[in-house]
Formats: C-alpha cells, sequence, structure tokens
C-alpha cells in the first residue's frame, strides 16, 4: 500500500519520461551517474539500493512535464509548485517533503556558466522550481538557469552531493557565487569612479554611476527575495535543528545577508558618489557662470561706448579731433575698469 509520501509508489514499471531533461543516480558517496531517463526501471527509483538517491530534472515547457509529475506521488501541494507559473519565491515543508521556488539568472546556452562569472547587462531572472522527498530531488524549469547547470556540471565532474539537500544547497551556493564575483567586480568599477572624481576628472562618471547603481539593484532585489523567504522559514522551523534542510537553509541565510550587506554598501557608496559628481559638476558649471557674467559685465560699458560713437550725429564727442578714435578707445577701457572697481567694492568680483 502507498503512503501518501511514497514518491514512486505509482510510477509503472517503465516510465519512459522523454520529458525529462535529465536523470542522475547518486551512489553512496554522493558521486552523480547519468541514467536514460526513458529506460530507466521505475523500481530502482522507488527503492534505490543502499544511500543512493536520484535527481530527476523537467522542462516546463513540455507539457509531457505534467504527465511524469502526475506520476510521482507527491503531495498535491507538492505537484502544484513544481507546475505552477509562479515568479516569486517561497519555500514549504509538510512533514518529510519540502517544495518550493527559488529565483536564478537565466542560463546563456553555448556559455561555460563557471567561466562566465559575472551578470551581464542582458541576463535576466528565471525561477527554479523543486521537490524534496525522501530520497529524489525533482526540479523543474521554463529557462535554461545558470546555477542549476553550473551544480550540474560540478556533479558531472565529480563534485559529491550525499543527499538532495546537500545539492539544492549547492544550486544556491552558485547563484550566491555569481552574485559575489558581479558585487567585486562592482567594487572595482566603483573604485575607480571614485578616483576620478577625487582627481576632479569628471567625463562621463554620471552615466557610468547610473548604470553600476542599475546593476546593484539588479544584484539586490533577488537576494531580498530569497532572504524574506529563508529567514522566517528557518525561524519557523527553528526547534528541528537536526533537520538537514534547517542546517542548509541557516548556511544559506547567512551567506545571503553577508552579500546583501555587501551590496547594499556597494549601493550606498553610489549614490554618495552620485551626489558628489552632481555638486561637483555643478560648482564647475557655476563657476562657468561666473566667469561668463564678469565677462558680459565688463564688456557692456565698451559697447555702450562704441554704440554712442556709433550714432553718427552731428555733434559727437571727439568727431573733428585727429585722436578721437584714441579717446574713444581709452573710455571703453576706462569703463570696463570702473565697472571692475565697483563689482570688487561690491564684493561681486573677489573669487571664491
Amino acid at each position: 500500500m502507498a503512503t501518501p509520501h511514497d514518491h514512486t509508489a505509482s510510477l509503472p514499471a517503465s516510465a519512459g519520461w522523454s520529458a525529462a531533461l535529465w536523470l542522475y543516480r547518486f551512489d553512496g558517496d554522493g558521486r552523480a551517474h547519468p541514467c536514460d531517463a526513458a529506460t530507466y526501471d521505475a523500481g530502482a527509483l522507488r527503492q534505490p539500493p543502499g544511500d543512493d538517491w536520484h535527481w530527476l530534472h523537467l522542462d516546463l515547457s513540455d507539457v509531457r512535464s505534467a504527465q511524469i509529475v502526475a506520476l510521482l506521488a507527491l503531495p498535491e501541494e507538492a505537484q502544484a509548485t513544481l507546475l505552477s507559473p509562479d515568479t516569486h519565491v517561497n519555500l514549504q515543508l509538510e512533514d518529510t517533503v519540502a517544495h518550493g521556488v527559488f529565483v536564478d539568472w537565466v542560463h546563456q546556452r553555448g556559455v561555460d556558466p563557471a567561466a562566465e562569472g559575472q551578470l551581464r547587462g542582458d541576463d535576466g531572472i528565471g525561477w527554479l522550481h523543486f521537490a524534496m522527498a525522501g530520497r529524489l530531488l525533482v526540479t523543474a524549469r521554463r529557462q535554461a538557469l545558470r546555477s542549476l547547470e553550473a551544480a550540474r556540471r560540478a556533479v558531472v565532474a565529480g563534485a559529491a552531493a550525499d543527499s538532495p539537500v546537500r545539492l539544492l544547497e549547492m544550486v544556491a551556493a552558485r547563484f550566491a557565487d555569481t552574485v559575489e564575483r558581479s558585487s567585486d567586480g562592482l567594487s572595482v568599477r566603483l573604485d575607480r569612479i571614485e578616483d576620478r572624481v577625487l582627481a576632479d576628472s569628471i567625463g562621463e562618471e554620471r552615466r557610468d554611476l547610473a548604470q553600476l547603481r542599475h546593476q546593484t539593484v539588479r544584484l539586490h532585489r533577488p537576494l531580498t527575495a530569497m532572504r524574506r523567504v529563508l529567514k522566517p522559514f528557518e525561524q519557523r522551523h527553528a526547534g528541528d535543528a537536526d533537520d538537514a534542510l534547517l542546517a542548509a537553509i541557516a548556511r544559506l541565510n547567512q551567506r545571503f545577508d553577508d552579500l546583501d550587506g555587501d551590496v547594499g554598501t556597494l549601493q550606498e557608496r553610489a549614490r554618495l558618489l552620485q551626489d558628489e559628481v552632481a555638486a561637483k559638476l555643478a560648482e564647475r558649471t557655476n563657476r562657468h557662470l561666473y566667469v561668463l557674467s564678469m565677462i558680459t559685465a565688463l564688456l557692456l560699458p565698451p559697447s555702450l561706448v562704441a554704440g554712442l560713437f556709433g550714432m553718427n550725429l552731428p555733434g559727437l564727442p571727439f568727431a573733428h579731433s585727429a585722436h578721437g578714435l584714441a579717446f574713444a578707445l581709452l573710455l571703453g577701457a576706462a569703463s570696463s575698469v570702473g565697472v571692475y572697481l565697483l563689482l570688487r567694492r561690491m564684493g561681486v568680483a573677489r573669487s571664491t
């Protein structure tokens, strides 16, 4: 008789799960062994030998994935989580079955996630749906996910994962690694911008800082979403200190808290630096306006003199003098000097 949480009891002898993206069997040492999902023996999945366990991964864009989920005798809530179109983080624990949705970065096909390092400007957000029951981990997604692919390549290369909880923690840790590398890269960029601002060699810093702040927001939002769910989950189940899932969540919470602090510091530094750049640009503009105003004020009296002598009317001074031009030029220069002395007396022309 199948129990409500017997996750493979209703599987037929040959499931023929052609919609599965991959199926791995992990031995007692936590080493992954790829399996052909289309022909894999359901009995081995139902009762893996020794300490073996399985990882089944589905593509939610394939309608056949719903048929596979229906064959897995998971609780209705866990099945709904795997197939739901939810785009928000959640985590639930019902008896021995854990299910939820984690955030991840969309993986660009053909790119090695381990070598890719930092986020790019066009990297989007994806969602990892999962359910853990006994010695089975079922994951599902609609888009290729970077952290999931990085974890898969790691276990294929020989990284050990002795339980579904350990593998799920590995995926979340790969997500945190990307955030950390991106945060470090943004910190280096911010240091360079700060050096240029302090050297008063401002060029495209306003644009660069706007882009940097936008990238820190992209890092901060998914971190906040993860922390907003994992922290209350840890508090709700604080009494289950011996549970492996709770221990993993506690470690992830500590890591995400540290990363959130780093990203928050970057945001604050970028905002303050942006304010400083704006103040320096305003000061530079004020200096330019000051110079322009002084030039305008000094040229107004000579312009008046030139306009006066250019009226071409009878009775103009120096009209019949052989030195009239010199007298007019001296009068224009004297008027500029007089205006400058007047501005100095009023304190307008004093340098600040």
